[in-house]
């Protein structure tokens, strides 16, 4: 901070010069004597430049940036020397405070018969950022013409500022016009297509990479923003034939066959994108980076005994140890192998451990383990507490579903007195009323989570579905599920609510409509039940039988499915 303020002496001799006034070099014995200023003639501080500038320079050398800054602004209009405004930009810009930087800028330029390049930079960058596209053109324009500043270092700089600008058509905008003028300009043809592509012109970014690879047929990086913006457009086929080439070119760059490989991926051509991660794995054997990714992205892809291999190979390599073990434990979980699982997750250290440690508790609630399972839910909670309304959420719901009611209440009370102003906790603790059959104590805790948020689309839900299942009062419950609707209209909970609600109100074919969409979206047990019911009431008792067998299938032991199937159809609980 000191060298910062080192230059700025200057300015405070300058000041301090101005500030006495011109003299001859001897003075006479018989010149008259200096008249001394009444003091309601001495100017106050806000009017006294070398008062602002000193306290600018103190205030810097202090480290307190907000303070240099109001003097320097102040000192700024207090004189015409276009120094102390080009300081006050500089400071401005150090601080990340680009209203204040784009204030000295102005005053700078105003002060001055021709900008600097530098200057010019400044005003075109922060008009770039503040969305004015003309006067941003217009300054960088004069920058890219300075004869001290290449046209490609102007384009790269360029590329570091638009990142934070919001208006990104109106950027792009201002790209084009600059390119256009400098139409030779590789680094221009590059940024203007990466911007089209975050400005969601993918016809725009290939002109731009066609215009750039004219100039630079073999650049890697121009290959693929052609193939991002063929995709983009929807050209799949021919942005996997860049890649291809471009893979043909660079054999040995191993990013590029994993982006090869991912897009292969989204395009459907999974055998091939299978292959493409093996050929991988076998070129590259010890490349932890390489096999890590490959091992996500096989993962992500829907393949978990491909991805299991890559995952083991990351441990016989002894890299990435804690991650391999938890994405291990993953696919073991959803394999329904929850030993394994819990063995992996107990291995899990780093950057995956919390998320594993929440997941062993869970298991081990899975496995009716309680006592164990709430020791888990506690240390859990005492090693990350940032996470602890999740861990509370997610012990509750497991007691829920164990119908340990009492229990359930218990650590919900717990967990309210510790954070009363989360209201999912409210939530929470209103399904468990619910599912016990209290149904003021759930109305109670929804009403307060509606209170502190109406449009809370779950509570309305929850409250309306209460109301409608466990009451006569079924329109009143039917209108806060239609609330629930018109905020989140394709939820699978709320279409099943809407479709219930119909059906208690013996609008048949409104609650098929419902209940068939909440199906199809999410086929679990309660709407599997609820869609048989309907079905079986319309006779068509085959169908219903076919939906309540498939959900069966998929959740043998869910309760509310249990339930219709033994007031309706007990033969197929045999």
């Amino acid at each position: 901070m000191l060298t910062r303020f080192a230059g700025m002496l200057s300015v405070l001799a300058l000041v301090g010069c101005a500030s006495v006034g011109d003299r001859d070099a001897a003075d006479t014995a018989d010149e008259p004597r200096p008249e001394i200023l009444e003091p309601e003639s001495v100017p106050t501080p806000d009017e006294d430049l070398l008062y602002q500038v000193m306290v600018a320079h103190l205030s810097g050398a202090a480290g307190d940036l907000e303070q240099s800054l109001v003097a320097w602004h102040q000192a700024m209009q207090l004189t015409d020397d276009p120094r102390v405004a080009e300081q006050a930009t500089q400071l401005a810009m150090y601080a990340d405070d680009e209203a204040r930087a784009l204030a000295a800028a102005e005053r700078w330029a105003e002060l001055v018969d021709e900008p600097t390049p530098q200057l010019h930079q400044i005003l075109g960058f922060l008009y770039l950022r503040e969305g004015e596209a003309e006067l941003a053109r217009q300054h960088l324009r004069s920058l890219l013409d300075a004869d001290d500043h290449s046209p490609a270092d102007v384009f790269e700089r360029m590329e570091a500022v638009l990142g934070g600008v919001q208006d990104r058509r109106a950027a792009l905008t201002v790209v084009q016009g600059l390119v256009g003028d400098h139409p030779d300009e590789v680094a221009g043809y590059r940024l203007l297509a990466g911007l089209a592509l975050e400005a969601g012109e993918p016809a725009v970014a290939l002109d731009a990479a066609n215009e750039a690879l004219a100039l630079e047929p073999d650049d890697r990086d121009l290959r693929i923003i052609k193939a991002e913006a063929l995709l983009g457009m929807g050209e799949t086929d021919q942005a996997l034939v860049v890649l291809d080439e471009t893979l043909a070119a660079y054999p040995d760059d191993w990013q590029l066959r994993l982006d090869f490989a991912r897009t292969l991926l989204d395009a459907g051509h999974d055998e091939r994108a299978l292959s493409e991660f093996e050929r991988l794995h076998e070129e590259r054997p010890h490349n932890g980076d390489a096999l890590y990714a490959t091992a996500l992205l096989t993962l992500e892809a829907g393949y978990p005994d491909e991805a299991r291999r890559y995952f083991q190979a990351l441990l016989d390599l002894g890299e990435r140890v804690g991650a391999a073990h938890y994405f291990l434990g993953r696919i073991a979980e959803d394999a329904g192998d929850r030993s394994e699982a819990a063995h992996r997750y107990t291995r899990v250290d780093g950057e995956y451990e919390a998320q594993a440690a929440l997941r062993h508790a869970v298991i081990l609630g899975e496995q009716q383990r309680y006592s164990r399972a709430a020791e888990a839910f506690d240390d859990y909670r005492s090693q990350f507490p940032e996470h602890a309304v999740r861990a509370y959420l997610l012990q509750g719901d497991m007691l829920r579903r164990a119908e340990r009611f009492d229990d359930a209440r218990d650590l919900y009370r717990e967990a309210l007195e510790d954070h009363p102003d989360r209201a999912e906790l409210l939530y929470g603790r209103a399904l468990v009323h619910a599912t016990d059959g209290d149904v003021d104590a759930a109305e109670t805790d929804l009403l307060e989570v509606l209170e502190r948020n109406p449009s809370h689309a779950h509570a309305l839900n929850a409250l309306g579905y209460t109301l409608v299942d466990r009451t006569d009062r079924i329109q009143e419950g039917f209108e806060y599920i239609r609330q629930a609707h018109e905020l989140e209209p394709d939820d699978p909970a709320i279409l099943d609510s809407m479709g219930w609600a119909h059906y208690r109100l013996g609008n048949d074919a409104e609650a098929l409509d419902y209940l068939e969409r909440a199906y199809a979206k999410q086929p679990d047990g309660e709407i599997g039940a609820h869609l048989g019911e309907v079905l079986w009431e319309r006779g068509e008792r085959e169908r219903a039988r076919d939906v309540w067998r498939e959900a069966l299938e998929r959740e043998p032991e869910h309760p509310v499915l249990l339930e219709t199937l033994e007031r309706l159809a007990p033969d197929m609980k045999e």
